[in-house]
C-alpha cells in the first residue's frame, strides 16, 4: 500500500495555500530519500492496487502534481532528478501553454507547461494523467458535459503526447457517483484530495491524497508521513 502526496505549485514568489517553496520541496524529497521512502511510478502504483496493496515496498509514496504549471517542469523536475524520484502530473488540457487566468480564486499569474515541456516531463521518466479539459467542478455538470470534459482531455493527451493516460484527478478533488461513473469508463484509477479512502485497493475511483501545505514545518511534514504509515502498519 502507498500514500499519495498532492502538490500544485513550486515557486518561492507565489504565496498561496497550494504553493510550496523550492527549498521546502527539496527538503521534503531529501527527507523521503534519507528515511527509506520509495517514490512509485504510476504503473507501480496501479500494479499495487491490482494486487490489493501487496505489491509496493513498505513506505511507498506516489508523488503527484495537479494542473500542469510550468514550475513543475522548470523547478520540480530537476529536484526530482537530483533525488532519483519520479512523479505523476495531472493536466488541464485547455490550459496547456497558457496562464492560470481560468482560476478566479488565484491572485497571481502562473504559466502552464507547453506541450513540449510535457513531452520533456515524460522523457525524464515521469507520468501524466487527466485532470479534465477545463477544470470545472465536475459535480455541477450533467452527464453530457462530464463526458465531454473527460473525453476531450484524454483525447488531447493521447494525440499530443502519444500516451494512453491511465489515471485521473478530480478538479478541486470533488466527485460524486455520476462523476465516478463517467471517469471509470475512461481510466483505471482516480484521485481526490483529502476525500475518499487512502486505501487505494479498496476504492480505486476515490483514492485520497495528502495535500502538502506551505505552512507545514519540516517536522510537521515528517509527522504527517509517520502518522500515516504507523496507522496502516
Amino acid at each position: 500500500m502507498f500514500l499519495t502526496l498532492a502538490y500544485h505549485i513550486i515557486d518561492n514568489s507565489i504565496h498561496d495555500n497550494i504553493a510550496i517553496s523550492e527549498e521546502a520541496f527539496e527538503a521534503q524529497l531529501a527527507y523521503l530519500c534519507e528515511h527509506g521512502y520509495c517514490a512509485l511510478s504510476l504503473k507501480q502504483a496501479i500494479d499495487d492496487i491490482n494486487a490489493g496493496g501487496q505489491e509496493a515496498p513498505s513506505r511507498s509514496v506516489l508523488l503527484t502534481f495537479d494542473d500542469g504549471y510550468a514550475d513543475t517542469a522548470r523547478t520540480a523536475l530537476p529536484i526530482l532528478q537530483k533525488y532519483g524520484m519520479r512523479a505523476t502530473l495531472f493536466v488541464i488540457s485547455a490550459s496547456v501553454g497558457l496562464t492560470n487566468r481560468w482560476n478566479p480564486r488565484a491572485c497571481y499569474d502562473a504559466q502552464h507547461m507547453t506541450w513540449d515541456e510535457l513531452r520533456i516531463w515524460l522523457a525524464n521518466g515521469c507520468d501524466i494523467g487527466g485532470h479534465s479539459h477545463d477544470h470545472l467542478c465536475m459535480t455541477r455538470l450533467n452527464v453530457d458535459e462530464l463526458q465531454e470534459t473527460v473525453r476531450l482531455n484524454k483525447r488531447l493527451l493521447e494525440e499530443q503526447l502519444q500516451i494512453t493516460p491511465r489515471a485521473f484527478a478530480y478538479p478541486y478533488g470533488r466527485f460524486n457517483k455520476a462523476v465516478q461513473d463517467v471517469v471509470r469508463q475512461h481510466y483505471e484509477i482516480a484521485f481526490s484530495v483529502e476525500e475518499g479512502s487512502r486505501d487505494a485497493s479498496a476504492g480505486r475511483f476515490d483514492i485520497s491524497r495528502m495535500m502538502i501545505y506551505p505552512q507545514w514545518s519540516h517536522a510537521e511534514f515528517a509527522e504527517q508521513l509517520h502518522g500515516h504509515f504507523e496507522l496502516v502498519n
